[in-house]
């Protein structure tokens, strides 16, 4: 009969220890922590959401950029909090090749998007204009994170499988994209805004 030990965040079973199991209490802590986010991120959002469209004089040029903002959080929420919380209390993938390229495609997606919508609510457009932003805005952020989507993929490992991103060149990718990011998504936006701002005020 094979023995089952639990010591801290490690479980014995036999001869095999699975370090990545989270022990009882810590999984429950992080049950409430992500119940929490999962409630507030998603009804929240879709609150913003229902307020802008069902109301016709609330559909302000800002209010697309904030209807465009609560979207993209809720759907960052919806599609990646579960399995997140999955993914961290078993640290095994269960949930396919094809879901861990989304996984880890579209929450960068989505904080691009949202970054570059608060970016684009500082300039004053017309209601054209802004649709035709928003539109630029998803198809950038799209652009911008695919490399995360293309060289993402699943390692069968014993007794457990991954899901990472599976860079070419191991040292130099990951560097060169976060730096890519850092001036984009970043040091770009932030400067724009000071810009508009300052024009602004």
């Amino acid at each position: 009969m094979a023995a089952v030990a639990l010591n801290g965040s490690n479980i014995t079973t036999g001869n095999f220890t699975n370090q990545f199991v989270q022990p009882p209490w810590r999984i429950a802590l992080w049950s409430v922590a992500y119940s929490s986010v999962l409630a507030v991120a998603v009804f929240g959002n879709l609150i913003v959401i229902w307020i802008i469209l069902a109301h016709k004089r609330m559909r302000t040029v800002t209010n697309y950029f904030l209807l465009n903002l609560a979207f993209s959080d809720a759907s960052m929420a919806a599609f990646n909090t579960l399995i997140n919380f999955i993914y961290a209390a078993h640290g095994d993938w269960y949930f396919g090749e094809a879901y861990c390229r989304f996984h880890n495609f579209f929450p960068v997606t989505s904080v691009f998007a949202s970054i570059y919508s608060m970016t684009a609510i500082a300039p004053r457009l017309s209601a054209t204009a802004t649709k035709v932003v928003i539109v630029c805005i998803w198809a950038l952020a799209v652009v911008l994170a695919f490399p995360l989507c293309f060289y993402s993929t699943i390692r069968i490992l014993p007794r457990r499988t991954i899901c990472y991103v599976a860079w070419p060149r191991k040292e130099d990718d990951p560097f060169m994209f976060h730096i890519i990011v850092m001036i984009l998504v970043y040091l770009l936006p932030l400067m724009v805004m000071g810009i508009t701002y300052t024009i602004v005020g």
